[in-house]
């Protein structure tokens, strides 16, 4: 797990908009292009726009055919040395699609599609590399600072988990469930995003309530903001390729990402409801966006 903190900044009736997405899995049948060129389009349109990126961005080869492959060239190291500059040679068209996040990115994560380099790296370093993007490898904690004042220092936090995700469920709400159940309850933060199962779901499963440390006896009131977001690649394409979704008869998913909607808050009767004394919280939206 990587620690990470990245600062935005946010003023006063402005918002700040931060696109989650992932699984486009670029060289795949299913790639639908004209959805990333819509991401592309309402991303560049949106004031004070930021990105992570969930991982599975190119369709390399899945972990279970890379260890054989990898074996079988165990020996020849020209061999991989003209495989891995394939891959090179193919992903910088993918670099180029990714090109208008560059400097927008709070971080990338590796997914299960990447391809592993003989030097030790991998193809999702490379285009962290390539985009002056932090690398997030399989999950991260992020604190996110709000910048509100840079005279005056003056700054709000919203934490984060987020991860590429594992996982096969079938269904919505199976897949969701494992957010809930195995990350929510373990790591306390605010913000939780997966992606790997393409499913669209943006849910808040309680109220965390904090017992105070110091000052008045009573609770703090923790909103929890929970993102499953879909990908850019269909599991059901026109042709006589037949992709393994198609195989296991699986449901189709929407195609999407997901959205985070951060502005500044300045209510005192809500603030006391949650219990905190700060004048100024963050109000938080979370949605996803499907086609």
């Amino acid at each position: 797990m990587i620690d990470h903190q990245f600062a935005i900044p946010l003023a006063w009736k402005n918002t700040a908009t931060i696109f989650f997405f992932g699984d486009l899995q670029w060289g795949a049948q299913g790639f639908a292009d004209e959805a990333w060129k819509r991401f592309e389009a309402e991303f560049k349109a949106t004031p004070n726009a930021w990105a992570i990126g969930l991982g599975d961005y190119g369709d390399w080869l899945r972990p279970s055919m890379r260890a054989p492959i990898r074996a079988a060239l165990a020996k020849d190291k020209s061999a991989q040395q003209m495989l891995d500059d394939n891959v090179r040679r193919r992903q910088d068209d993918l670099i180029d699609k990714l090109a208008f996040l560059e400097g927008k990115l709070i971080g990338l994560h590796n997914g299960h599609h990447c391809w592993e380099f003989s030097s030790g790296d991998n193809s999702d370093m490379r285009i962290c590399s390539a985009l002056k993007a932090k690398y997030l490898g399989w999950m991260a904690d992020t604190r996110l600072t709000f910048s509100l004042d840079q005279a005056r220092h003056d700054s709000r936090t919203l934490t984060m988990v987020t991860m590429h995700g594992t996982g096969n469920s079938r269904y919505t709400g199976v897949d969701s469930r494992w957010l809930d159940q195995n990350i929510v309850p373990a790591f306390h933060a605010e913000v939780y995003a997966k992606g790997h199962g393409c499913k669209a779901d943006a849910w808040s499963p309680f109220e965390r309530q904090i017992v105070r440390r110091s000052g008045p006896p009573g609770l703090i009131r923790q909103k929890i903001y929970c993102l499953n977001v879909p990908g850019f690649c269909r599991g059901y394409t026109n042709g006589w390729e037949s992709s393994y979704v198609e195989q296991a008869g699986m449901q189709p998913q929407p195609l999407g990402w997901g959205v985070l909607r951060v502005k500044l808050t300045h209510s005192k009767a809500r603030n006391e409801q949650r219990g905190t004394g700060d004048s100024t919280l963050l109000d938080i939206e979370h949605l996803v966006r499907v086609l």
